[in-house]
């Protein structure tokens, strides 16, 4: 994989920083900004009947919308199977409740995000993946990459032991899913993360994790922001935040235009680094109206917080290329999601 770095001065010296540019909303495009209607009402003139679980709940979905985001719909509904001439299907073995978060982003482009107890569900989330990848959503499932790493960052949280085994035991091996989920433990307080919880965690998972640990993965080097850099004197040099080694004064190397780390031109080339949470050399900024658990308080101004950059976190500067899926959808409109 060849990486193209931007010629770009980073910093001289050990007090220059790098000004921040707002952090974008992120959101999966879909041809609708969440919240509105995805689809032209001109379309709206037939519909067909999906019977779901067990107790065959109707839900009379316009066909428009179920061929254009479902493959498996188009499949069903324009080929040359029963359903698409009685205009009905019947999904017995999948949860009501779980169609009904799907036939809500259907429409709105939006995912309800759940709660039990004041707690996130991730496992609900994990369901709703696994059903929108039997019913060929892929719109729906980058949705649910969306919400997850959001959820993930607001509420300071992560998949719980059982989530893990349903994430290893009912969704399919190649998933984009599966990686987020790791990087969430890998970039975030691993140890931490795993003495909260004192069920089992699912073995494969475990091993995973290690395996992530252990060796470098291209979302350690991929989430940064990388810009040619020189330090200028020995006051300003650091270290290759991967490979250790010193990085004189007046030596061409790389360093990253959000957190300020750096590394040296053969790794960049091998593009790869080691996974690792944060460390606390990010930058800080101030935020209005925002509360940070981590951060706290300044002085005696409860309204202005502060919180760590999040741009390198790689479920947000690098979301798009490392966990979307895009055969069927529109690439993210977010360039900075998408980099």
């Amino acid at each position: 994989m060849t990486r193209s770095i931007i010629p770009h001065r980073v910093g001289t010296d050990n007090t220059s920083r790098i000004p921040t540019p707002n952090l974008p909303p992120p959101y999966t495009w879909t041809g609708a900004r969440p919240g509105q209607l995805r689809a032209n009402t001109s379309d709206f003139t037939a519909t067909s009947t999906l019977l779901i679980g067990p107790k065959l709940t109707p839900f009379h979905i316009h066909t428009s919308l179920l061929t254009s985001q479902s493959s498996y719909f188009r499949a069903a509904l324009h080929g040359a199977f029963l359903e698409s001439t009685h205009n009905s299907i019947t999904l017995d073995d999948i949860s009501v409740e779980h169609f009904q978060l799907l036939s809500s982003w259907l429409y709105t482009s939006v995912l309800p995000t759940p709660f039990k107890d004041g707690k996130p569900a991730y496992y609900t989330l994990l369901h709703v993946y696994g059903l929108a990848d039997r019913l060929g959503l892929e719109g729906a499932r980058n949705a649910v990459i969306d919400v997850i790493s959001e959820l993930a960052d607001r509420t300071n949280s992560v998949l719980t032991p059982s989530d893990t085994r349903i994430l290893y035991s009912n969704i399919r091996e190649k998933t984009p899913l599966r990686a987020l989920v790791l990087d969430l433990f890998a970039f975030k307080k691993t140890d931490r993360l795993l003495e909260t919880h004192a069920d089992w965690w699912h073995a494969a998972f475990l091993r995973d994790l290690t395996v992530h640990l252990k060796r470098p993965c291209t979302q350690a080097m991929d989430r940064h922001r990388l810009r040619m850099w020189c330090p200028d004197s020995w006051h300003a040099t650091r270290a290759c935040d991967h490979c250790r080694a010193l990085l004189p004064p007046r030596y061409g190397a790389v360093a990253c235009e959000d957190c300020c780390v750096a590394f040296c031109t053969r790794c960049v080339d091998d593009g790869v680094a080691m996974a690792g949470w944060d460390d606390s050399r990010g930058r800080f900024e101030m935020v209005d109206g925002l509360a940070d658990t981590e951060a706290g308080a300044v002085g005696e101004d409860r309204g202005r917080q502060l919180r760590k950059w999040e741009a390198c976190k790689p479920w947000r500067g690098a979301r798009c290329r490392l966990y979307h899926e895009h055969a069927e959808t529109e690439k993210c409109e977010d360039v900075f999601l998408g980099r």
